[in-house]
Formats: structure tokens, sequence, C-alpha cells
């Protein structure tokens, strides 16, 4: 059972719900910041006389900064679903409480600073149960 206070719980999901907007935002821009409106970002919008390989790296950098912001937002999604039908402030994997301190500081965070450290420490692989 969480032990997030009703006040802190509501705190934490304005925060991810702004963090949400501002994701969401900031992938509209992404991928519509080309010249015409058809065509993403992603597709490289370089000068025809451009260095071909300049423009592969630019391009790869453009999809890493997608890839994260993706990435990052599918996690606040999750935080909010969790907070919406219940075990948001659960560890996924123990089950323990996650410490208000960490949830103010990392609201999507989804394992207690123990399991998280021990996920770190095996490179992101699976973890046993416990």
């Amino acid at each position: 059972m969480s032990t997030v206070s009703a006040n802190v719980m509501q705190v934490l999901s304005n925060r991810l719900q702004q963090r949400r907007e501002q994701l969401s935002a900031q992938l509209r821009q992404r991928l519509h910041q080309a010249d015409e409106q058809q065509e993403m970002a992603l597709f490289n919008n370089y000068a025809i006389d451009a260095d071909l390989a300049e423009a592969s790296q630019l391009s790869d950098t453009d999809i890493a900064l997608l890839n994260h912001e993706l990435l990052e937002l599918r996690s606040v999604d999750n935080a909010l679903g969790r907070l919406h039908h219940g075990g948001y402030g659960q560890c996924s994997h123990c089950g323990e409480a996650i410490l208000e301190a960490r949830l103010l500081a990392q609201p999507e965070a989804e394992m207690c600073r123990d399991c998280q450290t021990e996920l770190e420490l095996r490179g992101g692989s699976k973890m046993p149960p416990r």
C-alpha cells in the first residue's frame, strides 16, 4: 500500500499530466517541423547538396531524440494509468511502497530504489521474482 498522502498524490498527478502535455507538444513539434506539412522532420529536409553523412547523422540524432521522448511519454502514461487504476506508489517488482521522496523526484518511478538499483546493476536484464 502506498504511503503517499492525498495532497502529495494530487501534486504528483498534476506534475505527470503537465509532463505528458509537454512531451506531446515536443513530439508534435519534432514530427511537424518540416517545411511542407505532409513531410516529417525525420525524413531529412536538408538541401540537395548537403553532405549525405552529415544528413544521416542528423537524422540518427532526430530519431534518437524522438525515441527518448516516446519512451518517456510511455513511462508517464504508465504512471498515470497506475494512478487512476491503483498500484501507483508500489514497486512493480517487490510490491513495497515507493518512498514519497523518490516519487517527488521521479513521479513516473515504478520501482523502489532497491529494486531499481538491482535492475541497473544487472544491466537492465530481467530480475527474478521476489
